[in-house]
């Protein structure tokens, strides 16, 4: 039994950590912003604070993991984990089973990098109906459970403000419990666009060579000079 459960953790891990493998940022990549992550939250009837909660603007990743989400009478989950820094968020949660709503998943996860989003989940059901892996942006799924109405799932959730930032969540749910709106957010994270390089400017075009100047021309000759007037006189002679 305990090699079956090491070997369950070790199963789920492994779908958390794929889909979040990625190549490192070059150090030299510019900053899109602080990222942020949250494992889950719920409010309505029963509120379940942000757990794993984590914003940075760092070049390096800050982290947050709960083994296990404190006890209340709605969400069970296990591996919470949050991660965040410049221009990235990344969330996770393994083990999820909200009872009431007939929803569970073996592992959930979402990730925001540089403006773009992306979630997974694996092993996730609602009711009887199995959900997909990889959903497209805002697939919504909806079921009628008996004595509580309509639950409606959206599966990876892309919501982008007006700043440009991108919010993905995994799965979101919502349903009405004791005549209240309950929303339950699992694995939810946000980034913004990393800064473009600035385009070089095009290069100024040579200045064109003056024209030379034109040579001036010659100032006009002085008009002739007068004949000279002849002054008679006698010259001493020397003998």
């Amino acid at each position: 039994m305990r090699l079956q459960a090491l070997t369950k953790c070790a199963a789920v891990a492994g779908a958390l950590a794929l889909p979040f493998a990625l190549s490192a940022a070059p150090a030299s990549a510019s900053p899109g912003g602080a990222g942020s992550a949250v494992a889950i939250a719920a409010t309505g009837t029963v509120v379940v604070p942000p757990t794993s909660s984590v914003a940075s603007a760092a070049q390096r990743p800050t982290s947050k993991s709960v083994a296990e989400l404190p006890a209340n009478p709605l969400v069970q989950a296990r591996l919470l984990n949050g991660s965040a820094w410049a221009g990235h968020g990344r969330a996770s949660v393994a083990d999820l089973r909200v009872a009431k709503l007939g929803l569970s998943a073996h592992a959930v996860s979402a990730k925001c990098e540089n403006g773009n989003g992306v979630s997974h989940v694996v092993g996730a059901t609602l009711g009887t109906r199995a959900l997909k892996v990889g959903a497209t942006p805002n697939t919504t799924v909806t079921t009628d459970l008996k004595g509580l109405g309509n639950v409606t799932v959206t599966l990876n959730k892309q919501v982008r403000g007006h700043d440009g930032n991108l919010t993905v969540t995994a799965i979101e749910v919502s349903a009405t419990l004791a005549g209240k709106t309950q929303t339950i957010s699992i694995a939810s994270a946000s980034c913004g666009k990393s800064g473009q390089p600035s385009q070089p400017g095009q290069p100024g075009q040579p200045s064109q060579p003056s024209q030379p100047g034109q040579p001036s021309s010659p100032a006009t000759p002085p008009g002739e000079a007068p004949a000279p007037t002849p002054v008679p006189g006698d010259l001493p002679v020397t003998g």
